[in-house]
């Protein structure tokens, strides 16, 4: 992706340095002279920002689903351990109260 990133990056300046001729731009009532260049590279750095806006407005679900699994996946984590270690306090229990060979003896 990045690679493709940087192609399209050159060819935009490639494009926008070969058509520097001042320009008419009008907008509502709004207008200016302006180098071809600057309104080529403005209208692609704004494409990229919107671009970027939007994907990171639509991974928005995605990012609070992945939070939402890895609490899961930590409170999962915290239970596995918690029957671990009852599983161990019994099983030292039942060694505390099961007789020995030293006590049968007696």
């Amino acid at each position: 992706m990045l690679v493709i990133g940087i192609v399209f990056l050159l060819l935009v300046v490639v494009f926008a340095v070969q058509n520097a001729q001042v320009v008419p731009i009008t907008f509502l009532s709004w207008g200016l002279n302006i180098s071809l260049a600057l309104v080529v590279l403005g209208s692609a750095s704004l494409g990229v920002i919107v671009g970027a806006v939007w994907a990171w407005f639509r991974g928005i679900p995605a990012r609070g689903k992945a939070k939402d699994l890895a609490r899961e996946l930590q409170q999962q984590i915290e239970a596995r351990q918690n029957a671990e270690r009852a599983v161990q306090d019994m099983l030292q229990s039942k060694e505390n109260h099961e007789p020995t060979e030293d006590k049968i003896a007696r």
